[in-house]
């Protein structure tokens, strides 16, 4: 009955609407996705509200609007929300020193160190890249990971290029959590989840886990536990339904009011939606999205533009779930499309399909197939790079030294330790909670055959003039021998 009246409602809203099951389904079958929830708002009325498919491959049990999903980086609008909130209160300014709210926070790079503040951090200009596999299943604890990320290196100068980098939304989501003196979680929960009536939301693995309507991660098309992201926290670990994220859809779309009361002022509402970082528009967003005429960001929020619209939006990816928030500001028109597949571009597909429906606008693409087709020509890309390394492989060399020479520890200031061992003739790399074999390549080059964050990655030893070991190359870094 419920699900009916969303209909009429949107009938009335709109005239002739589509029919939203058939092109849900339609999007769902092409990309193979066990599970979809979505949400529709407009003019701060959800529209169109429920689930599809199940929530685990080979089990009954429907997706529903109530479903909870791993939301990822949509996690970061929740933070930069937090963060208007403060500045509203006089307890944060958007320009504050990132120090004078967490003070173990540092960059490598001297410059940056000296003028970093809370917008830096909230609009990828550091000059950091990612640096993902600090946190990805590592263990390591929020404060250690920002203290790590005081030693790594930078890729760009600061504020010169837009660089999305996880660890900086972390940091300010301590940072924030500090000057409420909640802490990131406690605020988010009580400032946030709690007036919007979000009960199915949470921010902890404890809680997530002990929900009772839960879709399962799926890679590969088969289900997985769900992880434990605790650790990024006000960057991507939020778990929620497509219910609660239509309400909190309707606040962001009625400049920070929700049902009669002001969470946060339209003035700080609306400067987290503003651009603040011009974002080139690159492969393969280009091939993927070849209407978008601008992309930049906000703050924890894309800014794009769509056949002559202006979106508000982001994205989130975690093993086994994929979410996409999008905001059509002129319209009042909101979208959340969440999947419980990995890497699958369903969300972005089927939210450009219901945007042509939206907008009015012809129809001059089936954006399943060509979204399908771009994802297909990037992966032979990516087989005929791999074929190209197998190629150059010299199957015919040795190492330099015995194994025994490699093993020792080996030290990054930001990644820590890679300890090389030697068992049953093989050499073992280990790394935080990693470890895995590795398979001689060529020269002084292996490949790590297991192991997490380690499989598949390649490490080589380089010789000093002495011939001896002393500097390990994985993972991006150079790790020095200790």
């Amino acid at each position: 009955m419920k699900k009916l009246f969303l209909f009429f409602l949107a009938l009335t809203l709109f005239g002739a609407e589509p029919d939203i099951r058939v092109l849900v389904e339609a999007a769902r079958k092409a990309w193979d996705v066990p599970g979809v929830a979505l949400a529709i708002v407009k003019d701060d009325k959800t529209i169109y509200l429920g689930g599809h498919g199940v929530r685990e491959l080979g089990k009954p049990e429907p997706v529903t609007e109530h479903t909870t999903f791993q939301i990822a980086s949509t996690t970061k609008a929740f933070t930069s929300a937090a963060m208007a909130m403060l500045v509203d209160e006089g307890k944060m300014n958007w320009d504050d020193p990132v120090r004078k709210h967490l003070d173990y926070f540092r960059l490598e790079n001297a410059q940056a160190d000296a003028l970093v503040t809370l917008k830096d951090v909230v609009t990828h200009r550091t000059g950091l890249p990612r640096h993902d596999l600090l946190w990805v299943r590592t263990g390591l604890t929020r404060e250690e990971l920002i203290r790590r990320m005081g030693y790594a290196k930078a890729t760009a100068s600061f504020r010169s290029l837009y660089q999305y980098q996880n660890l900086m939304f972390t940091s300010a989501g301590e940072a924030l959590g500090r000057a409420s003196g909640l802490g990131w979680d406690s605020f988010v929960q009580q400032r946030i989840f709690a007036p919007l009536g979000m009960q199915d939301s949470s921010t902890q693995y404890v809680e997530m886990i002990r929900h009772n309507n839960m879709a399962m991660p799926h890679v590969r098309l088969k289900a997985n536990p769900w992880g434990n992201y605790d650790n990024i926290g006000g960057a991507g670990c939020i778990a929620s339904s497509a219910f609660d994220l239509s309400q909190w859809l309707r606040m962001q779309l009625a400049g920070g009011v929700f049902e009669g009361r002001r969470l946060v002022s339209e003035k700080q509402l609306a400067e987290t939606h503003a651009p603040q970082m011009v974002n080139r528009l690159v492969s393969p967003t280009k091939e993927l999205q070849p209407d978008y005429t601008q992309t930049s960001y906000g703050m924890g929020w894309s800014i794009n533009h769509y056949r002559g619209e202006m979106l508000v939006m982001h994205s989130g990816v975690l093993s086994g779930f994929r979410a996409l928030v999008t905001m059509v500001p002129r319209l009042k028109l909101g979208f959340v499309v969440l999947a419980n597949q990995n890497g699958t571009n369903l969300n972005e597909a089927l939210t450009n399909t219901l945007l042509d429906e939206y907008l009015g606008l012809p129809k001059v693409r089936d954006w399943n197939a060509h979204m399908l087709s771009v994802v297909k020509q990037n992966e032979e890309k990516d087989a005929k790079e791999k074929r190209d390394r197998e190629s150059t492989r010299k199957k015919e060399t040795k190492p330099s030294l015995g194994l025994d020479s490699y093993v020792g520890v080996y030290r990054e200031a930001a990644y820590g330790d890679v300890k090389v061992t030697l068992l049953d003739g093989k050499l073992r790399a280990e790394w935080t909670k990693f470890q895995g074999e590795m398979e001689h390549w060529h020269y002084d080059t292996w490949r790590v055959k297991e192991g997490g964050s380690l499989a598949d990655t390649f490490a080589t030893f380089n010789l000093d003039d002495k011939g001896q070991a002393t500097r390990l190359l994985v993972l991006g870094q150079t790790f020095l021998r200790q």
